[in-house]
């Protein structure tokens, strides 16, 4: 008997250590599909000491220019603490990086950008933006510190490939810290020729936050705002959405929560962009062998990697059990239904207070084999950069 005791605890503390310890994650040799980290690069390291945080990077592929020998151009922005988005471009499949221009608010006087930018090429013509136009949503705000009294999602076009910025609409504008709209994040839904915006939205006296959106065929004209995720227990906050459609028709919405302990990440899914069934359903948990990730997710969905494609999660943090790496990627064979953890292909070390590894992003080739994958790794005492790994699947 007490053999068989000793043969079941053994058990036991092999299945116990291998669900809950940082060493679960499926090494990448043992994944069923072909994951090779290429490269990884520095796309921005400040010259010396820089306490202004450098985080929410975000990247593009251009893949719809007119001129061909543009196409395979890398463009990154970021926020940098201080009222400006630096926009970086590479030329060589992010070998090396070129400082281009800043982006700054020239539509809303006495406003100033300030957070949460985000990157999308129009992939076909758009009122009078034309297909292969860049554009930047961003958040800008009317004042500072406590005294923020309005905040807007404001959308900037470059058509020279991110050297020049022009400043042209509002899609939503609110109140301050408390009561503003903040995260926009774009995807085009090609059957209708309409361009979501997805957001978080704090202006609803119901809801402390909600996730929204609205819709636009020509980027001047936005529909009325409809609520996607609208918690029934009004003190939650969900925010930061990334959506990206499946190869199944599904479209895989993640998010974090606010108000749950660590900020898990959640996610719904839904058949249409118009219909996310019952909004005050909070949603499901992304969870791989018992680990959670949290904070400011970002999701993505490549064909390669198996007849169900390859669906990536990424995420500030480790809600629950802990990572190695900062924060482990999560990877899905099954559109989501099932998730595993891998050791994140940029390492940092993690504080749950820490602003590294905050808001990542992540960009596939326009053939869905290269997965570019941008976060600002660990802060060097005061100082931030933005890293990126160009990661192969296949």
């Amino acid at each position: 008997m007490d053999k068989i005791c000793f043969k079941l605890m053994i058990i036991f503390l092999t299945i116990f250590r291998f669900i809950f310890s940082f060493d679960a994650n499926v090494d990448y040799d043992k994944l069923p599909v072909n994951f090779e980290v290429e490269s990884v690069s520095d796309i921005f390291v400040p010259a010396s000491p820089d306490a202004n945080v450098s985080e929410y990077p975000t990247i593009i592929k251009l893949c719809h220019q007119e001129n061909e020998e543009d196409n395979g151009k890398l463009l990154v922005a970021f926020e940098k603490w201080g009222g400006t988005y630096p926009v970086y471009r590479s030329d060589d499949d992010g070998k090396t990086w070129e400082h281009i221009s800043f982006v700054k608010d020239n539509f809303n006087e006495g406003y100033y950008n300030e957070w949460m930018p985000f990157l999308y090429e129009l992939p076909a013509d758009m009122g009078s933006f034309s297909k292969g136009t860049i554009i930047l949503a961003a958040t800008s705000i009317l004042g500072a510190g406590d005294n923020i009294s309005s905040s807007t999602i404001t959308l900037y076009s470059s058509t020279d490939l991110g050297k020049t910025w022009n400043a042209f609409c509002n899609v939503d504008k609110a109140g301050g810290i408390d009561w503003g709209v903040w995260e926009p994040y774009f995807i085009y839904e090609e059957e209708t020729g309409r361009l979501f915006c997805f957001y978080s939205d704090d202006s609803d006296p119901e809801h402390s936050q909600k996730l929204v959106y609205k819709y636009s065929t020509d980027l001047v004209n936005w529909s009325e705002k409809y609520e996607c995720v609208a918690c029934s227990d009004p003190d939650l906050r969900p925010g930061m959405p990334s959506v990206t459609k499946m190869g199944n028709g599904e479209y895989f919405l993640a998010y974090e929560i606010v108000g749950k302990d660590d900020v898990p990440i959640y996610y719904r899914k839904t058949t249409s962009l118009d219909d996310w069934g019952d909004v005050s359903d909070c949603g499901k948990v992304v969870s791989a062998t018992g680990k959670r990730l949290g904070s400011s997710p970002y999701v993505a969905w490549t064909p390669a990697g198996g007849e169900c494609g390859t669906l990536v999660v990424v995420a500030h943090h480790n809600a629950k059990y802990g990572s190695s790496t900062g924060s482990d990627m999560f990877l899905s064979f099954d559109y989501g239904k099932t998730f595993v953890p891998i050791d994140n292909p940029i390492p940092y070390s993690h504080e749950f207070t820490e602003r590294c590894g905050y808001s990542p992003s992540l960009f596939f080739s326009e053939d869905g084999s290269t997965l570019y994958y941008v976060n600002n790794p660990d802060c060097l005492g005061t100082t931030y950069k933005i890293t990126m790994a160009k990661i192969k699947i296949s």
